[in-house]
């Protein structure tokens, strides 16, 4: 497990996604919008926009915490790092 530390820009809600072959629905997530500090190799460093997936109880959590550094616990997958909230 990782504990991601970022500014969250903004919070939303993503669409229910509806399959059209077998109509089932998948219900709507909580999603955090991050702006993440990145480290380049030549000392610079570069600013990333993530979105993640989390939890209701972390989302109640942080939700009115739009423009501060907050951490939260992560997992990632891929080899261009994508983050969910865990």
């Amino acid at each position: 497990m990782l504990k991601l530390s970022a500014v969250l820009l903004n919070t939303y809600k993503s669409d229910e996604y509806i399959n059209k072959d077998s109509g089932t629905t998948t219900p709507s997530k909580n999603r955090f919008q991050m702006l993440i500090k990145k480290p380049m190799r030549n000392g610079t460093m570069k600013q990333e926009l993530h979105d993640l997936t989390v939890k209701d109880e972390v989302y109640n959590k942080y939700k009115d915490s739009i423009g501060k550094t907050i951490e939260i616990d992560v997992g990632y997958f891929g080899q261009n790092i994508t983050f969910f909230g865990i």
